[in-house]
């Protein structure tokens, strides 16, 4: 009978053996031998990855975030300044972690040019959608090629987990593996080899974040954005006193709250807007702002590093009864 490890690289060189049934028979073979750490890897690529944590790099793929333009479709969601193209390429950075049976059935009808919608948790496209003026849609696609590419590492790992078993004798004849061969897989050298192959495992910052308080900067490609001429007393008074109003809070939370990362300033930002919420003659006055102003305008008014994290967290006040 045929040895198990010279079927495995004879299938994994073979593009229509499916990565499903290569796992499956890798799976024998870690079992047989009590290859543990290899077989709990196997397991997650069969059955998905729940826990972001225990995704190795090669299942984050690069996705584009796009937003709805009236005028001319689909648009990339252009970042702004370095904070806010750090976040962009965070939330592009995507986890996935669906079985391997389903990434199959994802490109089998695909071209390499075909791109998949990925689906964002509501809060977090809820953030979006007010991060860029609350009048559009957003989504993050990614390529099917991209998809792909995760099958093809799969198919690369289990490859060279092959040759490496033949170059240490382990051939497993007959559908069985001598204690020796055992011996020699279960070898802690082995299990780091093992471990390169995986790859590396991370976790996206981004599954760390709360995005309520963040903020994108820029917006989407063929959208001028333009500001206000404001010709009534009322209004810019009323701008001015809330611009400072808001300006003097955030100054305020600094000095007992640190702004050094990305988090600790989202942070600061909704510990401001709770202080709104929490005074309606406060809140009132500047959802009454917002009406009357673009948002940008109300940002330079209130020209604060942090106005761009607090406004994506208040300005769907402005569609509250």
């Amino acid at each position: 009978m045929d040895s198990l490890v010279l079927e495995i690289q004879r299938d994994a060189l073979d593009p229509s053996v499916s990565v499903l049934t290569l796992l499956r028979k890798a799976l024998v073979v870690a079992r047989k031998l009590g290859l543990q750490e290899f077989q709990n890897w196997i397991e997650l690529e069969l059955g998905g990855y729940i826990e972001k944590e225990s995704l190795p790099s090669y299942r984050y793929v690069q996705g584009q975030l796009k937003g709805w333009n009236p005028y001319h479709g689909w648009q990339p969601v252009i970042a702004g300044d370095a904070e806010t193209i750090e976040f962009h390429e965070e939330l592009c950075d995507y986890p996935v972690g669906q079985p391997i049976s389903e990434l199959i059935d994802l490109v089998k009808n695909r071209d390499n040019r075909s791109m998949l919608h990925a689906r964002l948790p509501g809060e977090l496209e809820a953030f979006l959608v007010a991060s860029l003026g609350g009048r559009t849609k957003v989504q993050l696609r990614i390529s099917s090629a991209g998809i792909a590419g995760i099958l093809e590492a799969v198919r690369d790992a289990i490859l060279r987990w092959a040759l490496k078993l033949e170059e240490d004798g382990i051939l497993g004849e007959g559908m069985t593996f001598s204690q020796q061969e055992k011996s020699v897989a279960t070898n802690p050298n082995y299990q780091v080899f093992i471990e390169n192959i995986v790859g590396e495992k991370a976790m996206s910052n981004i599954q760390n974040n709360d995005f309520r308080s963040a903020s994108i900067g820029g917006g989407i490609a063929g959208r001028d954005y333009t500001g206000d001429v404001i010709h009534n007393n009322a209004v810019k008074q009323n701008l001015a006193e809330a611009a400072a109003e808001i300006q003097q809070l955030l100054k305020q939370l600094e000095q007992s709250y640190p702004t050094k990362t990305f988090t600790e300033k989202a942070v600061v930002a909704e510990e401001a807007i709770k202080r709104i919420e929490a005074n309606p003659t406060f809140k009132e006055r500047v959802v009454g702002v917002l009406k009357s102003v673009s948002v940008e305008t109300f940002k330079e008014a209130v020209d604060h590093p942090l106005v761009n994290i607090l406004m994506a967290g208040i300005e769907g006040w402005q569609q509250e009864p």
